[in-house]
């Protein structure tokens, strides 16, 4: 039997979904690796805008601990997200960092709630 929290969870995917976007706006922005990384699953695939691969919480953790620091973000309207899939565009912030592109992402319902399996992200 799957306990309360997760079925109510699994019933309103798109709003916790929708969460994920934020989170990994936030968590970048705040340059919190941890945290980032804790939204992906234990084996995640990371692709860059640049094409590289990361695989797994430690490689994408050290993706932001790399950027340091990192180029600020936000979102570029609504994030949209069906069947576990998630998909936003994203706008840098900062001046003289005239870049935005798209992150697509595959995440799966756990117990602790959406997580990514995999993130693709894409310069416009």
């Amino acid at each position: 039997m799957m306990p309360d929290s997760v079925a109510l969870d699994a019933g309103r995917p798109s709003a916790k979904l929708l969460d994920v976007a934020h989170q990994l706006v936030e968590f970048w922005n705040r340059e919190d690796a941890r945290a980032f990384a804790a939204l992906f699953t234990a084996s995640a695939e990371y692709v860059t805008v640049a094409g590289e691969r990361l695989a797994g919480r430690y490689a994408i953790s050290q993706l932001v601990e790399m950027q340091n620091p990192v180029i600020q973000i936000r979102l570029g309207g609504q994030p949209t997200c069906s069947a576990g899939q998630l998909s936003f565009a994203w706008v840098a912030v900062e001046p003289g960092k005239a870049r935005s592109g798209r992150t697509t992402c595959t995440c799966a319902h756990r117990e602790s709630g959406w997580l990514i399996e995999s993130l693709h992200n894409d310069l416009d």
